[in-house]
């Protein structure tokens, strides 16, 4: 009987070492299994956010077109977002903007460098799902390996807004303002003392201005108008019936222009908390603080210096003064200071917003330092298109705008604008020009160097799946 024991045993091990192997044959072709799904649904999951990311980009793209008009696919489209209020009326089916597959698939197109990861396949702009939007933008995309997205976002724009005048402020009617704008406007909001001023204020001349040498240093200008709301106080009367040296017989220069001359409402109580927020997010801001031993002035920004243990670096000049290598858009908070931000500095760039008053200060410890500006002239019709031509001693490159006043104490010479909800004033014993502006006509349509013209609006950007895929 003991044998045939021995040869059950032996059998009973061979089935559960069969068993063992079919089972590990098993296990092991069902964790293959469950890897090639993973590794198949992770290839898929990677390809779809890769066409998430495609159709984003073109998002971005569309953005930027309308910043740079010239480089888009629609000139004239692209440039009726900064101009038309409503640039956005048809539907997805009949957009005002679209471009299809076949003109996107060019490989040396608008979306090159994105090639290597997929493409885009549809960009379309239409009207506005909500109403405080100016138009609602579509991108489809999809990679090689199958993923396909589609992004959609309504898109406003920034609340910067236009500055459609060289220099404009409250009038000043107890001193003269000592002003001087080419290209542009002087607006001065109630009464304005002009005073002896008006011999160094440009006469219109629609004529000149052919080539652009001639924009340089000069008395006559194309384009320049000041604009006074209420009454001129302070004009010297005419010597003769014939003297231009009194605003009666400047054309340009006028009174009583009511509406004409209001100011850009750039810190319209309805619009200051955008502009801010706006700010904080895609630019720098700074709170005015003063050292309590000393009683110098510096920036904090978002509430830190920004040499930590040193109270003295933060002042404007310290951060700002020579720092042009870039485009700034800064807010600065005087929070409840009375006295005016200092500025000393000679050369600045950006989009500067100041809650309080500043003063432009002499300096007298150093040589400022200024370089030339290439600058674009404005275009005047029937005579001549827009020019390059070179500025020189500019100490800004860009916009100071101040809620409050502008105090001028020393020449400070501009290519862009000035804005002064306040008006403008100066101390200074002496009869030079104190401020000269050639006005950045870009400004007008709300675009500045640096700075998004178009968001997206907030709550808007959501995935979609297209009817037609």
């Amino acid at each position: 009987m003991r044998p045939i024991l021995r040869n059950n045993q032996r059998g009973f091990a061979m089935f559960v070492a069969l068993m063992a192997l079919t089972l590990g044959t098993s296990f092991a072709f069902l964790a293959f299994q469950v890897s090639t799904t993973d590794l198949a649904i992770s290839r898929y999951t990677a390809s779809e956010a890769s066409a998430q990311y495609l159709a984003e980009s073109g998002i971005e793209k569309v953005l930027s077109w309308a910043s740079t008009p010239d480089e888009s696919p629609s000139v004239p489209f692209f440039r009726s977002l900064t101009t038309n209020p409503s640039p956005c009326l048809g539907d997805q089916e009949k957009p005002d903007f679209f471009i299809d597959a076949q003109v996107l698939s060019n490989p040396d197109g608008y979306f090159s460098e994105l090639n290597n990861m997929g493409k885009i396949t549809d960009i379309r702009l239409y009207n506005v799902e909500k109403n405080n939007g100016i138009c609602t933008v579509e991108v489809s995309a999809e990679t090689p390996q199958g993923g396909k997205a589609a992004v959609r976002v309504n898109i406003v724009r920034n609340p910067l807004g236009s500055i459609t005048a060289g220099i404009q402020g409250a009038g000043n009617s107890t001193s003269p303002s000592p002003i001087w704008v080419h290209w542009g406007d002087i607006r001065y909001a109630g009464d304005a003392n002009i005073g002896n001023d008006i011999k160094v204020i440009p006469e219109q001349d629609s004529a000149t201005f052919i080539t652009p040498d001639s924009y340089k240093d000069t008395l006559i200008d194309p384009l320049m108008d000041l604009l006074v709301q209420g009454k001129i106080v302070g004009s010297p009367p005419p010597d003769d019936l014939n003297d231009e040296n009194t605003y009666i017989l400047r054309p340009n220069v006028r009174q009583n222009e009511g509406s004409t001359a209001d100011l850009d409402n750039i810190f319209d109580p309805h619009n200051i908390g955008r502009l801010q927020s706006f700010i904080k997010k895609h630019g720098e801001y700074y709170t005015l603080v003063i050292d309590k031993q000393d009683g110098s002035q510096h920036l904090l920004r978002n509430g830190k210096h920004l040499i930590e243990g040193d109270t003295h670096v933060d002042s404007f000049d310290a951060i700002f003064d020579g720092a042009t290598e870039t485009y700034h858009l800064v807010w600065i908070d005087n929070g409840n200071i009375s006295e005016p931000l200092e500025i000393y500095g000679g050369r600045f760039k950006g989009s500067f917003y100041f809650s309080g008053d500043i003063s432009i200060v002499a300096n007298s410890e150093e040589t400022l330092r200024l370089e030339p500006v290439d600058a674009l002239s404005p275009s005047i019709p029937g005579h001549t298109r827009g020019e390059k031509v070179t500025l020189s001693d500019i100490n800004l490159e860009g916009l100071f705008a101040a809620k409050q006043e502008i105090n001028i104490e020393r020449q400070f010479k501009v290519y862009g604008a000035m804005y002064s909800g306040a008006g403008f004033t100066s101390t200074a014993q002496k009869s030079a020009i104190d401020l000269e502006v050639w006005y950045n006509t870009q400004f007008a349509n709300g675009t500045y160097p640096g700075v998004r013209y178009l968001t997206p609006l907030a709550g808007t950007w959501m995935s979609v799946e297209r009817a037609d895929e």
